[in-house]
């Protein structure tokens, strides 16, 4: 064997998707099981919850976080104790258009766990101790985060691009925290939380008793069912594209370019995330090489290619030393325009398609990652195979395909340029 001859890398051309069981509960839940044998269960409860449907900002984040501190028949105390008795993991996510639980559970004990589940879900109580906790500690992080130039540049990014009223836009205020009732968190939960509003993904080392408990408890006729509305937002865009907000005694300025892209229904979505990797999707992409080896102007640079279910953004974001604000914008631009007037040679965007490859191969790895794969799918009326179909367009396209995304999605010129700093 010769050791200094690295072996061959080999991309497998197509992926066989773990199983998965589609099961429908007595009052119409739909169930997606995935199967293993690894003595754990993982369970999400997925929810159109998030920040589009809320009437005042803040309220769907509290009524998920709040949903575990307290049953009618049980203090968070008490709930916790259960949890850590069994060994199990709770844990809440809330995101603009959805919301939920993931529950983390040995085989051997879910079935004593799953009834204070079906509890959480149906008899929350909110407790206005526990409510007013929340509130203050949110409102505290609140103001040691308008300390951070990031999160400064964050708002002003979002707002700007969508519209301080559109869900993806509307940042929060220090005046909203006070203008929160209980009542309307309790509301929310109960309107949003409910067997109508709800699919669920199981993976793990479940059996039919299994899925026997899970029909008797959340496929019950007393979880009930409500008619639900769909919701509309307006965008409504700022015209000023380069944002600077002056901060005294600052080192660094937080910088951010993008705008609102195609949506991932979009043909050249997934080919779309290709350039974006390229560019700065990766620790060996061309903005880090340029912007972090080569000027040593930040120790890190990235951009992103984010999916919602009304939107999509594009992001370039850095911290950088407060005299390298404007040179990093031109060097965020020059790396665009050479993706759109230069050819990429064939090494580069070979490891850029080994490095995709692989992490796709990494997130069907066992049941318990494809669920979070799923999950995704599924919030984007995707099937399994559009995961092959991602991964033959990675293998598939070449440099002159690049260079007609990029000029096509990577005007810079239209892009907001934030910066705070």
């Amino acid at each position: 064997m010769n050791r200094t001859i690295a072996p061959a890398v080999n991309i497998a051309d197509h992926i066989t998707i773990p199983r998965t069981e589609e099961l429908v509960l007595s009052n119409g839940i739909k169930v997606y099981a995935i199967p293993s044998n690894q003595g754990v269960i993982k369970i999400d409860f997925v929810f159109d919850a998030g920040k589009w449907f809320e009437q005042k900002n803040l309220v769907a984040d509290f009524a998920n976080k709040l949903m575990r501190e307290g049953t009618k028949q049980k203090s968070s105390l008490a709930i916790n104790e259960i949890l850590d008795f069994y060994g199990c993991n709770l844990e809440e996510q809330a995101y603009f258009s959805n919301a939920g639980f993931q529950l983390y559970s040995l085989s051997r004990n879910i079935h004593q766990v799953l009834p204070l589940m079906k509890e959480m879900l149906t008899e929350a109580a909110f407790p206005e101790s526990e409510f007013e906790l929340l509130r203050s500690n949110r409102k505290e992080k609140h103001l040691q985060r308008l300390a951070k130039n990031d999160y400064l540049a964050n708002r002003l990014f979002l707002s700007n691009m969508w519209g301080k009223t559109h869900p993806y836009g509307r940042v929060t205020e220090l005046e909203n925290f006070d203008e929160m009732r209980v009542t309307d968190v309790h509301d929310f939960f109960y309107q949003h939380y409910h067997a109508g509003n709800c699919f669920i993904i199981l993976a793990g080392e479940y059996t039919d008793a299994t899925i026997k408990q899970i029909d008797e408890l959340f496929g019950a006729a007393d979880w009930k069912k409500q008619p639900s509305t769909p919701i509309l937002h307006q965008r409504s865009m700022g015209q000023t594209l380069i944002i600077h907000q002056e901060k005294e005694n600052a080192v660094q300025t937080s910088l951010m370019v993008g705008n609102a892209t195609i949506t991932k229904t979009h043909p050249d979505f997934d080919e779309l995330t290709i350039v974006n990797t390229l560019l700065g999707g990766y620790f060996g992409s061309r903005l880090m090489a340029n912007i972090r080896e080569e000027k040593g102007f930040t120790y890190g640079i990235y951009s992103s290619l984010s999916a919602y279910q009304h939107g999509a953004i594009f992001e370039v974001s850095a911290d950088v030393g407060k005299e390298h604000k404007d040179a990093t914008f031109h060097e965020i631009k020059k790396e665009m325009q050479r993706l759109q007037t230069e050819l990429v040679d064939d090494e580069e965007l070979q490891t850029v398609k080994n490095y995709m490859s692989g992490r796709i191969l990494r997130s069907v790895d066992g049941a318990l990652r494809y669920a979070d794969v799923l999950k995704g799918l599924l919030l984007f009326n995707r099937t399994p195979e559009s995961i092959n179909n991602y991964m033959h367009a990675i293998q598939s396209i070449d440099a002159n395909r690049i260079q007609e995304l990029a000029q096509q999605h990577l005007q810079f010129d239209s892009m907001y340029k934030v910066s705070v700093g």
